[in-house]
């Protein structure tokens, strides 16, 4: 099932992240190696397809949150838009920034949340791409890797590989831009150190043919091996000559240099330690801070040319540097278990907000997680007599990076509270307004058919706006015109033949 939403509302214990496997036991990526025809006839022709504006380039993106069928085991919101956030940071320098084309999409479908082979991945993004955007999807796992790209399909990746310190989606995209490994023919590869490389290997270019058919024999393809000098730099390996060579194809720890604790030898015996500053390589995140100078222009000649329909006009939108500041309820105010709006400021440039609501002030559960574009939102049905804690994250199409709001909290009536109808049925909700609100109605029954009139008055006794309400249903809602009060208290009151009713209200800006 897919959902494209642009109000977003999840009640499910969304973090929950069981059965999914812990970043050590996934292999760092599995795109397939390679060097794409593009680029072997952009380094054939450097020099007529060099990139040489330095306009900033916007990409649109879209992104796909999978969860299991049920729904649960979705990547947090909040925790999206810091991946987002290192993802235009990690790409800040090569001045090219990814922006939300569209709306998310939520995908459940457990198949695909934790497949276990390409060829499901494959399956995934043919059945959910959106054309001309780079197509990215967070899944549990993406077939026993940290992520991977398909040059026909888009990136996955997953979970334990994308925290705000991660660069396995920086790493993906740069192969969506046509950047291959710097030890592009050393996947899967151990040899021995001490001992000069031969002066090619041959590789496997699909990566995952024995899951399609193994009876097919493995299609080869052969690289030349790169020497310390750059004398081959520009035909061999990855065919870009300010990634030094790098024979290590497996999870490595630099040392206090940014560099391979293994010495290598390249053909002519000449030692030297790879560089695990580069994104591309298979260095631990902790190492890796950049693409190299030629890698960006790659990357921004392959966006002028073979994915320009990925480029889309700078958004107008700033960025966001105001926290957002909850409103109501805060400081344990109690609140009905169902019904509640949670309140919050509007951030400026901000145009829509990540809720969270949960009885651990770690969050680990989270019973209310939403995406709004308004500046309130209401609960569903939350348990009795708890204390809740909740927190609102600004964004916009093109910045994420704005911090999470200081927790607030609230704590849920008990079922007998004064916060029940009163005896007649009568209920008004919640008491905490802004403009735009709407106030919940809950009408005795003896009321219904009949016409009303419904009054706000000020402290002074003073009339803020009058209307005529036919009582028609034991639910109702109300829009009070808020826009040019004063925050302040005022008195609802409703009355007909039947009666009278009032309910104090807060109004805030």
């Amino acid at each position: 099932m897919r959902n494209t939403l642009t109000l977003i509302f999840i009640f499910s214990l969304s973090s929950l992240f069981a059965q999914e496997p812990a970043k050590n036991m996934l292999e760092p990526c599995g795109t397939p190696a390679g060097i794409s025809p593009w680029l072997r006839f952009y380094s054939d022709h450097k020099a007529e397809m060099e990139y040489r504006s330095n306009d900033t380039l916007w990409v649109g993106l879209q992104a796909h949150l999978l969860a299991r069928d049920n729904g649960t085991g979705r990547f947090p919101f909040d925790r999206f838009m810091d991946a987002l956030c290192r993802l235009n940071t990690d790409f800040a320098e090569s001045n090219i920034q990814f922006y939300l084309k569209d709306d998310i999409n939520l995908i459940d479908n457990s198949a695909w949340y934790a497949h276990t082979t390409i060829p499901a991945g494959i399956d995934m993004m043919l059945t959910n791409n959106v054309d001309d955007a780079f197509n990215s999807y967070f899944v549990g796992n993406p077939a026993g890797n940290c992520g991977y790209n398909l040059p026909y399909g888009g990136v996955a990746i997953g979970h334990s590989c994308a925290s705000a310190s991660d660069h396995t989606w920086a790493h993906e995209a740069g192969h969506a831009l046509s950047l291959p490994h710097p030890f592009i023919g050393w996947e899967g590869k151990q040899y021995n150190y001490a001992i000069p490389t031969p002066t090619s290997v041959t590789y496997d270019y699909t990566y995952f043919h024995d899951t399609i058919d193994t009876q097919i024999p493995a299609p080869l393809d052969t690289a030349l091996v790169e020497y310390v000098d750059g004398s081959n730099c520009a035909i061999a390996s990855d065919l870009i000559c300010d990634t030094k060579p790098d024979y290590i194809s497996s999870r490595w720890t630099c040392n206090g240099q940014g560099m391979s604790p293994a010495i290598q030898k390249d053909p002519a015996g000449v030692d030297f330690q790879s560089d695990g500053s580069l994104f591309m390589s298979y260095a631990d995140d902790a190492c890796q801070t950049r693409f190299s100078p030629e890698e960006i222009q790659v990357m921004r000649a392959n966006l002028a040319t073979e994915k320009a329909n990925w480029l889309g006009s700078a958004p107008q939108l700033g960025e966001i540097t105001q926290l957002v500041n909850q409103i109501s309820p805060i400081q344990d105010q109690v609140v009905p278990v169902a019904g509640t709006q949670l309140v919050w400021s509007s951030a400026p440039n901000a145009t829509h907000y990540v809720v969270e609501a949960s009885r651990f002030s770690s969050y680990a559960l989270r019973e209310v997680e939403m995406i709004t574009s308004d500046t309130f939102v209401t609960t569903p049905a939350l348990l009795a007599n708890r204390t809740y804690y909740w927190r609102v994250k600004a964004f916009n199409a093109a910045h994420f990076c704005a911090d999470l709001s200081e927790s607030a909290t609230f704590v849920t009536a008990p079922t007998s509270a004064a916060f029940e109808p009163d005896s007649e049925g009568w209920r008004c909700y919640p008491t905490v307004l802004s403009p735009g609100h709407v106030l919940n109605l809950e009408i005795p029954e003896s009321w219904l058919g009949k016409t009303s009139k419904v009054a706000c008055y000020d402290v002074a006794g003073n009339l803020k706006w009058d209307s005529k309400l036919l009582i028609s249903g034991y639910k109702m809602m109300l829009q009070v015109p808020l826009e040019n009060w004063q925050t302040g208290l005022y008195y609802l009151v409703l009355s007909n033949e039947m009666g009278i009713k009032r309910q104090a209200l807060m109004i805030a800006k």
